[in-house]
C-alpha cells in the first residue's frame, strides 16, 4: 500500500513539474515566459532563477558614461515584470544571451529609444535595428544628442593598417574626449594635442601626430563604427561601414 502511495505521489510531483513547465513556456512563438529579478545594466537582467541575460543586438553605454543610467533606468521598468525570453547560447562569461519581449521588443526598442547602439546583428533582424537607430539619430535622441562640436572633424578610417585619420577643423581640446569602435573599448584622447593626428590600434610609444590604442585589432574588416564624443559624452563624430 505504501508502495502505491509513493509512486502515485512521484507522479503527482511530475505533473506538476510538466504542468509548471507548459505554463511558462509560450508554444505558439517559441519564447519562455521568465519574470525579471533585478537589472544589472543597461543591456543585462538578471530572472528571478538566477539567469543572467545579456541582450543581443545592443550595446548601451558602460557604467558611469554618459546616457548608461538612462539606460539602467529602461530596463528597471521590467523589474518584477513577466516578459519572453528567446535565448539563443551562452556568452563567454556565462551569461544567456537572449531577445526580450514585454509589450514591444526591448532589444529594439532601446536602440529606437537612443540607449544604444546597434552590434553584432543577426542579418535576418538588421534592417530593423538599422531603421531604429536611424530614427535614434535623426531625432537626437540618447546617445545620438549632438556636442556643440559636432562637424569639427574629418575622419577616415584605415581598417587594414588599424589606424584612425582625424583632422581638427575648429582648433579643439581633446581633454576629456573618448573614441570607441562598436565594442565597449574606448581610447582616451587626453593627450592629443595636434589638428591633423593618427591613431594606431597597436601598442607603441606615441610621438609626434601618431598615438596608440595599445588593443592590437580595433577596426573588423566587414563593418563596424566609429564614435567620438566630447567630454560631456555627447556625440562629436560618428560613421559605420559595412552596413
Amino acid at each position: 500500500m505504501e508502495k502505491k502511495y509513493a509512486i502515485f505521489t512521484a507522479l503527482i510531483i511530475t505533473l506538476i513539474i510538466a504542468g509548471n513547465y507548459l505554463f511558462f513556456y509560450d508554444f505558439d512563438s517559441g519564447r519562455e515566459i521568465v519574470v525579471v529579478g533585478r537589472v544589472m545594466d543597461g543591456d543585462t537582467v538578471e530572472l528571478d532563477d538566477g539567469r543572467k541575460i545579456r541582450l543581443l543586438n545592443i550595446n548601451t553605454p558602460e557604467k558611469g558614461r554618459a546616457f548608461s543610467d538612462e539606460a539602467f533606468d529602461f530596463l528597471k521598468t521590467l523589474e518584477g515584470n513577466s516578459v519572453e525570453l528567446d535565448a539563443e547560447g551562452v556568452d563567454r562569461y556565462g551569461r544567456t544571451l537572449g531577445r526580450i519581449y514585454s509589450d514591444k521588443y526591448i532589444n529594439l526598442e532601446i536602440v529606437r529609444l537612443g540607449l544604444a547602439h546597434k552590434y553584432l546583428v543577426d542579418e535576418k533582424e538588421l534592417g530593423d535595428f538599422i531603421k531604429a537607430e536611424e530614427e535614434a539619430i535623426g531625432n537626437g535622441w540618447g546617445i545620438w544628442q549632438r556636442s556643440e562640436f559636432y562637424g569639427c572633424l574629418n575622419v577616415e578610417i584605415n581598417k587594414y593598417e588599424e589606424y584612425v585619420l582625424i583632422k581638427d577643423n575648429c582648433g579643439l581640446n581633446f581633454g576629456g574626449w573618448n573614441l570607441k569602435d562598436e565594442s565597449t573599448k574606448i581610447y582616451k584622447m587626453d593627450n592629443v594635442r595636434e589638428k591633423e593626428f593618427k591613431i594606431y590600434s597597436a601598442k607603441k610609444d606615441d610621438k609626434d601626430g601618431e598615438y596608440y590604442w595599445g588593443r592590437g585589432e580595433a577596426w573588423n574588416d566587414d563593418k563596424d563604427s566609429i564614435f567620438i564624443t566630447d567630454a560631456n559624452g555627447l556625440i562629436v563624430y560618428y560613421d559605420s561601414y559595412g552596413y
